[in-house]
């Protein structure tokens, strides 16, 4: 199952969320393949602040892909995943490592 969490809904997934708490509810119940992320997101957190509490509780799946378009906050998620245990041979789709 793909989640897409985003202000915009461009990406083709199967479940969209705008916000950081609808995200963490679905990453919780359900298996996920692959999260879509941007950056900027309704209310106060932001992607990052996504990949890090997912991080914590274990639940990011193994492929994330970096849907953000401003370059500056691309690099803040690329670097969150990396620091995550993610690796990336186009800066955009990132694989973690089992």
């Amino acid at each position: 199952m793909r989640l897409a969490v985003s202000k915009r809904d461009f990406y083709h997934a199967d479940i969209y969320c705008a916000d950081t708490q609808s995200a963490k509810k679905i990453l919780r119940e359900k298996p996920i393949s692959i999260l879509a992320l941007d950056y900027y997101l309704v209310g106060r957190e932001r992607g990052d602040d996504l990949i890090k509490w997912a991080g914590t509780k274990n639940v990011l799946p193994l492929n994330v892909v970096i849907t953000e378009s401003d370059r500056i906050k691309r690099s803040l998620l690329a670097s969150a995943l990396s620091h995550s245990g993610y690796r990336t041979g186009d800066g955009t789709t990132f694989m973690r490592l089992a």
